[in-house]
């Protein structure tokens, strides 16, 4: 039962949900629209754990399936973007148990969030190598707003979408509410650089803004840093769009540390600042 806790844990630590009913909510809603990538995003997401288990790395963030989500997103992209043979299903293992190498080895590098970055070293170099671009065309009828919630895990479905806003509300309204947020001052700003409104609709330019805003929601940041960093990573996005070119969700990484880096050394300047006024 810890094997399956931490397991859920990491497919709701996507979202930065810690909450197995919400990592359930979430599978379900894979489930609903291809058992394929359901099936693959297990698998890599249980080889990082136990590879994790295995080698005896901090059994705490272990729980808390901080080894897994990277891996849940590398078998999303290989259940996606590869093809359905069993040859992938070892592909997904595999890169998924090297995104929780990645991702340990990040942490000891130095103590910031690393978020998704692995998962971005996994897959995007192998996407580039493949030349997968985005399409010129997208399928019609979609809603931005809840397809960027879907378009984190690659399902813009209104089924999966639901799902995840549920598993969102199991944190707290807020939580919810700023996902929505991100959704719409991200693909506003994707907007102001005239991306076609297709992608819009389909929650490709939202999706990073989503994962933005809930990131600086979870740090605690202040509401202006938030909207921040949602219209960099809008902005990030709009650019790769342009170019035709995958992004996964390198733009929302960089948004954040952006924000971050900003925040710290306007704390720093402040501080300063201070020190200076009382030694005069």
């Amino acid at each position: 039962m810890t094997l399956l806790s931490s397991l859920l844990a990491a497919v709701g630590q996507i979202y930065f949900i810690n909450n197995r009913l919400a990592g359930a909510l979430i599978v379900v809603g894979v489930l609903w629209v291809s058992p394929w990538m359901a099936a693959t995003m297990m698998l890599a997401t249980l080889s990082a754990t136990l590879l994790a288990l295995v080698c005896k790395w901090e059994p705490d963030a272990w729980r808390d399936g901080l080894f897994g989500f990277n891996a849940a997103l590398v078998g999303l992209a290989f259940g996606l973007f590869a093809e359905h043979t069993p040859q992938w299903l070892l592909l997904s293992a595999l890169g998924g148990a090297l995104s929780a190498w990645l991702y340990y080895r990040l942490r000891r590098l130095a103590a910031i969030p690393w978020y998704t970055l692995p998962f971005n070293l996994v897959v995007l170099p192998w996407l580039y190598f493949i030349g997968q671009r985005v399409a010129d065309e997208v399928p019609q009828g979609y809603n931005f707003s809840l397809s960027a919630i879907g378009q984190v895990i690659f399902l813009p479905d209104t089924v999966p979408a639901v799902l995840i806003c549920i598993a969102l509300l199991l944190v707290g309204i807020e939580m919810l509410g700023w996902a929505f947020v991100g959704a719409m001052v991200s693909s506003g700003a994707a907007l102001l650089l005239l991306v076609n409104p297709d992608y819009i609709n389909f929650g490709l330019t939202g999706y990073n803004g989503v994962l933005a805003a809930i990131a600086m929601f979870w740090h605690g940041s202040r509401q202006a840093w938030i909207l921040l960093a949602a219209a960099l990573a809008g902005l990030m996005t709009a650019v790769m769009l342009k170019l035709g070119l995958p992004m996964l969700t390198m733009p929302f990484v960089l948004s954040c540390w952006l924000c971050l880096a900003m925040q710290k050394g306007l704390k720093y300047y402040q501080a300063s600042h201070i020190i200076d006024r009382e030694r005069v």
